[in-house]
């Protein structure tokens, strides 16, 4: 799986289901489907954030990006109808031949071997239910609790920063 450059072709994947600003983007289990679909905003002449895709199959942005410190923060979001389904499948963490699995590993990899950064970290929203075996099986770990950070199903949840660093 490659990351390429953003192209206006793409503008497709930046829509979906999804919560925002999420470190792994798949429709919430519970999420409506009269909710609106959220929209990250096209590449704009900034510094701190890369935006890339995975033809067909995801956006990968990375944001807040320290340059010095070799840090940023990563979003993944797969296209509507990839990375989550309706199956038991979505407790054991397995999705559409694990490819959340093969996107994370992706992310990571780009973000240590291109952009030569050495710190990752995203958020992840408990309440609505993302996968974490992917996460886990790429390297990142739990690192902290931010009560009242999001509004979830017509409540504020917490929300937690989740974290790799890139050894050698």
């Amino acid at each position: 799986m490659r990351l390429v450059a953003y192209r206006s072709s793409d503008a497709p994947l930046l829509t979906g289901y999804r919560l925002p600003d999420e470190l792994l983007g798949v429709r919430p289990a519970d999420w409506s489907d009269a909710a609106e679909p959220h929209r990250i905003s096209e590449p704009r002449e900034r510094r701190d954030e890369r935006l890339y895709v995975v033809r067909d199959i995801a956006y990968v942005r990375y944001t807040e990006i320290d340059w010095a410190s070799g840090q940023a923060r990563l979003e993944i979001g797969p296209r509507a109808g990839k990375g989550r389904d309706d199956s038991d499948a979505r407790e054991h963490g397995e999705h559409e031949g694990d490819l959340l699995g093969a996107l994370v590993d992706a992310a990571v990899t780009h973000g240590r071997r291109v952009l030569n950064l050495r710190r990752l970290h995203g958020w992840v929203t408990p309440a609505a239910r993302p996968p974490l075996a992917p996460l886990r099986a790429a390297g990142f770990a739990w690192e902290a609790v931010v009560p009242r950070g999001c509004w979830y199903a017509g409540a504020e949840v917490e929300r937690e920063i989740w974290g790799l660093v890139a050894h050698g």
